[in-house]
């Protein structure tokens, strides 16, 4: 019924905004890309709207340059929509300064997968049984009957590809793997979308990886391993914190882990954001809210008003607790 009621309202709407989680990954900007295509196709006016730039990883996603940065719209030309597609987003506030183009009367539509999805919208379509909102954002074409153009399947593939950790994580289901089989029949290069997503690094993330990789650490017995990303190596790389989300698989791929952390800090906001990875059905979740945070079973995130010693500390002794 959720799903049937998002369709009824892209079809009852005309002026669509969509928008997706602060610092958004190829599952959040190829579900918009996607979303976008399918919305211009029904002659509808649509924007997308961001807080944060995208990954240089989804540079290659047929209308990246349509996203717009929320820092460079607005003033008394701020345009007005009356209705709002929020995606891969468990709560509003998760939008950031996106969330100040909501137009107030506009039907707020959440469509995600997060288990900790916080039902936000006047429409709320949550499934966290799909390994991506991208696999979600292809049931509604499906629904409408709407055969996907090459683009779309090429926005779609990669943010289901993202998610899965390309097939590889928990989450990946037979359903995953149907609608990747149909989505390659529009004539993918599969290779090319896997290498701008997880191979092709600029030297600036690489050298910054470097950096990253000497800090890693990991608990007596093994179970517990994290890495660190300082503004000083940011400064001293050039790259920007953005295209390194994925280095903790590099944690994650540790023989005996069963629990990743990749900690980021931000000294100008006071606190060190937290990345979380569970394996072996541990509820990285669970964890997460602690601090308030949340996300997946298997991924989630949160941050902590703390200095770089401190967030470490309170981090590592709560996952203890669950491994």
């Amino acid at each position: 019924m959720s799903l049937k009621r998002v369709v009824k309202a892209i079809r009852e709407h005309k002026k669509f905004l969509v928008t997706a989680h602060i610092e958004p990954e190829a599952d959040a900007i190829g579900s918009q890309l996607a979303l976008s295509s399918l919305l211009k196709r029904l002659g509808k006016q649509v924007a997308i709207i961001d807080q944060d730039k995208p990954p240089i990883s989804c540079d290659f996603l047929p209308g990246i340059d349509s996203i717009k940065i929320a820092g460079d719209v607005g003033g008394s030309k701020s345009p007005r929509f009356d209705c709002v597609l929020v995606v891969d987003c468990p709560t509003l506030d998760r939008a950031g300064r996106s969330a100040d183009f909501i137009t107030s009367g506009a039907t707020i539509v959440n469509i995600d997968h997060h288990v900790s999805n916080k039902m936000f919208g006047d429409i709320n379509w949550v499934d966290n049984r799909s390994a991506a909102t991208g696999e979600m954002v292809f049931e509604i074409f499906k629904e409408m009957r709407m055969k996907l153009t090459r683009q779309e399947a090429v926005s779609i593939y990669a943010a289901i590809l993202i998610d899965t950790g390309s097939f590889r994580y928990s989450n990946t289901t037979a359903k995953t793997h149907l609608m990747a089989a149909e989505l390659m029949k529009s004539g993918l290069d599969t290779n090319m979308i896997y290498e701008n997503l997880f191979e092709m690094k600029t030297y600036s993330v690489t050298h910054l990886l470097g950096h990253s990789l000497v800090t890693m650490k990991r608990s007596r017995d093994g179970k517990i391993v994290w890495m660190w990303i300082t503004e000083d190596m940011l400064k001293e790389s050039g790259a920007e914190l953005k295209d390194a989300e994925n280095f903790i698989g590099f944690a994650r791929s540790v023989r005996g882990c069963k629990v990743a952390v990749l900690f980021k800090e931000s000294r100008a906001a006071g606190l060190v954001k937290v990345s979380l990875r569970g394996k072996n059905g541990v509820d990285v979740n669970r964890i997460a809210s602690k601090f308030g945070g949340g996300g997946h079973v298997a991924a989630a995130g949160c941050s902590i008003k703390a200095g770089r010693s401190e967030a470490e500390r309170r981090v590592i002794l709560e996952i203890s607790k669950y491994v």
